[in-house]
């Protein structure tokens, strides 16, 4: 009962994903700063903004739904902690079952959804704009992201990420077996997290800040840390799927691994965000149907090929 509660609020639950997406979103305005010639935030900046959220008025449009828009945000919330009890941490895993990697892929999803109708149910025209080219841009990355998350399922004999890390120890890391599944997994993400080059939903030279142009206060702060820890748990799972964990006998040095992994993730998303710019709704459609699932469908090929 200690054991799950500890779980649940601190590790790998509520307290550590909470402070493992902040750092995320330091991390990433830092690198980006970086890149950009600039200095960046202070460390406890994230930390600061959440605060000020916070402390200040929820405002929304008149005959906006004021129970849905509290509403989706924290069962976002909801939905990407309990995913983040399912993703092993430098090997520890709190829960696990046979087909938790079919669970997380549908728990990560939900805060897309909750993205497109708190978008239509605050009314403004910016705010369903947003929503529309959300729920757009899902079919467009959603469908490679799932054919390269079923290839280490498939090369590993489970849909259990505990059970397809263990098959790694001996098979050696799925990177090296499929380099392309994890390069569309990565563009999968950056799409799920509307980053630059897919931050078309909320471009705020176009529509300002999409489906959440309307949302202040604490609604705002819920928001902003869903996609902070939504973020981590990608990382998380992308180092469970593709690069493994090698048992050892110091487990302190496969969480120093596992940390540098999770600094070279970061980078890369901060460093696409610097160096692409935005595409358009049209451009993306495209690129995610003649492009990424035919590449998806051809490294899934592969590896059914690989495991005959």
């Amino acid at each position: 009962m200690i054991k799950s509660l500890f779980n649940l609020l601190v590790f790998p639950g509520f307290l550590f994903l909470v402070m493992s997406g902040l750092t995320f979103e330091w991390l990433d305005r830092k690198f980006l700063a970086r890149f950009q010639r600039r200095v960046g935030p202070p460390w406890y900046q994230p930390l600061a903004d959440l605060i000020k959220l916070f402390s200040k008025e929820d405002l929304l449009p008149k005959n906006a739904n004021d129970f849905l828009a509290a509403l989706l945000p924290l069962v976002s919330l909801a939905s990407v902690l309990t995913a983040g009890l399912y993703v092993p941490i430098a090997g520890y895993k709190a829960f696990s079952f046979e087909g938790d990697l079919i669970v997380i892929i549908f728990l990560m999803s939900v805060p897309t959804l909750a993205y497109y109708l708190a978008g239509i149910i605050s009314l403004g025209i910016y705010s369903v704009l947003g929503g529309g080219r959300s729920l757009l841009q899902f079919f467009s990355y959603e469908v490679p992201l799932l054919i390269a998350l079923s290839g280490p399922a498939i090369l590993g004999g489970s849909w259990s990420v505990s059970t397809i890390m263990e098959a790694q120890v001996n098979l050696g890391p799925f990177i090296l077996f499929q380099p392309l599944g994890f390069i569309l997994a990565v563009i999968g993400l950056i799409g799920k997290l509307k980053r630059d080059p897919f931050d078309i939903p909320k471009a705020k030279s176009e529509v300002v800040g999409g489906s959440l142009t309307e949302f202040s206060g604490p609604t705002l702060g819920f928001w902003n840390l869903v996609m902070d820890i939504q973020a981590v748990i990608g990382i998380f799972l992308l180092i469970d799927l593709y690069f493994g964990w090698t048992k050892m006998s110091h487990p302190s040095l496969a969480i120093i691994i596992f940390i540098i992994e999770c600094l070279i993730l970061v980078l890369i998303l901060s460093g696409t965000s610097a160096i692409f710019a935005r595409l358009r709704i049209d451009q993306l459609a495209g690129l995610g149907w003649r492009i990424l699932v035919p590449l998806a469908l051809l490294q899934l090929g592969l590896i059914i090929l690989m495991g005959n």
